[in-house]
């Protein structure tokens, strides 16, 4: 992973805990990134009152492929009151807003 990449994530996970969620991100496992959740997810999120959680992926500035990967993954599986999500980091020269959400 690259150090903007890992920036970016520490950043969704920040905005997660600003607004009261607690989140759940795996720890490295080898000098090659981190093991990601369902090998998918970069990490978990679930609401104050725990009514929702979010599975996220974080990108920086474009989708790479994977916004075909996660419409394949919520068709196969739907599950009440989980949201799969991909998160993309957006250059701040170029956009107002600093998060897309898919």
């Amino acid at each position: 992973m690259s150090r903007k990449g890992s920036l970016h994530e520490r950043e969704a996970v920040q905005e997660y805990e600003h607004r009261g969620w607690l989140v759940y991100k795996p720890q490295k496992v080898s000098k090659y990134g981190t093991q990601d959740i369902f090998n998918m997810f970069d990490f978990l999120a679930i609401s104050p009152d725990g009514s929702e959680i979010d599975f996220v992926q974080v990108k920086t500035n474009s989708t790479r492929g994977f916004l075909k990967k996660l419409r394949e993954w919520r068709e196969k599986h739907k599950v009440k009151k989980v949201e799969w999500l991909l998160m993309v980091r957006l250059d701040a020269r170029k956009y107002k807003t600093k998060w897309k959400r898919y």
